[in-house]
């Protein structure tokens, strides 16, 4: 009875293991835009500057002319959010391995009419030409990415069977897992965040999901008390 306790208790423990790392790999932090049209005339404004464009020039004066910019703007969401959690970020970093460029559809840019299929090709353009002005840095980077997340999984995993086995040190695993995933994902976040507003414009900000800070409560508590159940367990 004793033996069955045990085990059911371990089993138990690497369910919650499971359930931290699915929410850790899985919840996003959001990336918002409160402002879209605040940023969408800041980014023309740059484009206009930047590239000379005549054509775009005359487009814009005479919409100022005419009085009609705030009606165009208007055809703009409000606002704009974006989740970005491992999974997503993986998946962004292999589709732009593969294409060679970041697409509206992986950044969840709206396209709904003319006005927004505009502003998201300036915003495509801004974005895609800061890129390749680093490609093989941003290369590099996504290959490490894909290892640290592979690794992630791959030490929860480990974790989970530590458990399985009946090991005080599980627990250190556990925390380096839930602690080392979600602040590597914080500072991922950030660093984008970082550039996007050095090279696009500013007005950008983050958003912690709160199932991700679930996740990482669900890591800290069980490796927390794992060593004292197994302890109590072991003595009985």
């Amino acid at each position: 009875m004793r033996k069955f306790a045990s085990i059911l208790l371990r089993l138990i423990f690497v369910a919650a293991v499971g359930v931290s790392g699915f929410l850790m790999i899985e919840s996003p932090i959001t990336v918002n835009v409160q402002n879209v049209r605040g940023l969408a005339q800041t980014v023309i404004k740059k484009s206009v500057n930047n590239t000379g464009d005549s054509r775009l020039k005359s487009t814009l004066k005479l919409a100022k002319d005419f009085g009609v910019e705030d009606k165009i703007l208007e055809q703009l969401p409000k606002k704009y959010h974006h989740d970005m959690s491992y999974t997503s970020l993986y998946n962004l970093g292999a589709s732009y391995q593969e294409n060679g460029e970041v697409t509206a559809k992986s950044l969840s840019f709206p396209e709904n009419n003319d006005v927004q299929k505009a502003v998201s090709k300036l915003l495509l353009n801004k974005i895609n030409d800061g890129l390749k002005e680093n490609q093989n840095q941003v290369n590099q980077s996504i290959t490490i990415f894909h290892y640290c997340f592979f690794a992630a999984i791959l030490i929860f995993i480990l974790s989970a069977l530590l458990i399985l086995f009946g090991k005080y040190w599980a627990a250190i695993i556990l925390l380096i897992a839930s602690v080392g995933s979600f602040g590597a994902l914080q500072f991922l976040a950030n660093q984008l965040v970082q550039w996007l507003e050095s090279n696009v414009a500013q007005g950008i900000s983050l958003t912690v999901s709160p199932v991700l800070w679930a996740g990482l409560a669900v890591g800290v508590i069980t490796a927390l008390i794992w060593p004292l159940v197994l302890k109590l367990t072991k003595k009985e």
